[in-house]
């Protein structure tokens, strides 16, 4: 059976999948050690969550197998490299460079232009899915990892262009931590595809240091041999920042910023789309926009709080920045937390400025109709950062 395959299993409750859904990340790539048993509860919570909910159509099912086969697909990928490098987990990650902040914030674009330095390293697209050490570049294009990475990348092209040019990642860049964290079943990734409001609660609740501790593991093995910062990038960390700051004390923080309303609705715009195309239907927007603001406004609140305990380790920049002044921005980057812009760096830059400027296309969507939801959740960050 194919990994993301739900074929004979449709009429059978995810609940007890359990064992199958191991198994068939068994036959996709190999091995039996699935590491600690930690993951399993919130695996057991998610699998109950998908029956509790709206049924699912065939499209919806082997969407949520798919993931849930891929997350422990890697899991098992992520034991093997452990194995074969121990040594890797003796070893630090020290200061990494880290981006935060609301969705649709900037957050993509300043990942990419701080990547385009390279004292620092990254987490590329195709690794996120099978991680393991990173091979030499010039090998990839032969990896059959990397091949349906990028095979997959087409296929979202064209499945869904817009909400591609909007967020979407080649197989090569470096690209955010949501997928490989996943794998701990402690993520924002499964109630962001599927409508899953017992597991949603049931994650909010949750101390996610034990995740981000084994997400350092995963970066030690992927950059096994490569001693420069990391770089690091995922808006779900600002819900999280308790256990990022407890996993790496001496992260360099940069969050960014746009008001709510314009974030939330644009935000609402990409994962509909999304959700259309892995639901096969059209979702309904107004139930998306409402988990949404709850989920990201308890975000917002938990950032604000992180940052008065620890404001030395944050950075605060608005998404206009970005787009007028990429550069500038890169420069307060650099002089709060001590890093060099080497002159190829800095040129490197400046041609990923010219090139956006240039003129990718822009995501358009609806504005927020009434914005009293949005002061209401959000009044004191709003009051914070655009008052």
């Amino acid at each position: 059976m194919k990994s993301g395959s739900a074929s004979g299993m449709h009429a059978t409750p995810f609940a007890h999948r359990f064992e199958r859904l191991h198994e068939a990340a068994v036959e996709a790539a190999g091995g039996s050690d699935f590491g600690d048993a930690h993951y399993q509860e919130g695996l057991r919570v998610l699998l109950a969550a998908i029956d509790a909910g709206p049924p699912l159509n065939d499209v919806e099912a082997a969407t949520a197998q798919e993931m849930i086969v891929e997350a422990l697909r890697g899991r098992l990928m992520a034991s093997a490299g452990w194995r074969r490098h121990p040594e890797v987990l003796g070893t630090e990650i020290r200061r990494p460079l880290v981006v935060i902040g609301l969705p649709r914030t900037g957050t993509t674009a300043l990942h990419q232009l701080l990547s385009l330095d390279p004292q620092f390293q990254g987490f590329e697209n195709w690794l996120t899915r099978t991680p393991g050490p990173r091979p030499p570049r010039d090998t990839w294009a032969r990896n059959p990892s990397y091949r349906a990475a990028a095979e997959q990348y087409v296929r979202l092209k064209a499945a869904a262009p817009e909400a591609a040019a909007a967020h979407s990642v080649p197989p090569d860049e470096v690209d955010e931590c949501l997928r490989p964290m996943s794998q701990s079943f402690t993520s924002n990734l499964y109630p962001s595809v599927l409508e899953i409001a017992d597991y949603d609660a049931w994650f909010r609740a949750q101390d996610e240091t034990s995740s981000f501790r084994r997400y350092a593991n995963l970066l030690k093995l992927v950059g096994l041999g490569d001693a420069r910062t990391w770089l690091l990038k995922n808006p779900s960390h600002l819900f999280g920042v308790d256990g990022l700051l407890g996993a790496f004390p001496d992260a360099c923080i940069v969050q960014t910023h746009r008001h709510p309303a314009t974030a939330i609705a644009s935000l609402t715009s990409l994962l509909a789309g999304l959700r259309d195309m892995t639901a096969g239907r059209r979702v309904d927007r107004d139930h998306l926009r409402v988990r949404e603001i709850g989920f990201w406004s308890e975000a917002a609140r938990r950032g604000m709080a992180a940052q008065d305990r620890s404001p030395e380790r944050f950075l605060n920049i608005r998404q206009s920045e970005i787009q007028e002044d990429p550069l500038g921005v890169v420069e307060r980057i650099y002089g709060k937390f001590g890093f060099v812009l080497s002159a190829a760096a800095e040129s490197a830059m400046r041609q990923w400025a010219s090139a956006q400027k240039a003129g990718r296309p822009a995501h358009a969507y609806e504005p927020v109709a009434d914005k009293t939801e949005i002061d209401a959740a959000f009044g004191p960050y709003i009051e914070r950062y655009f008052n």
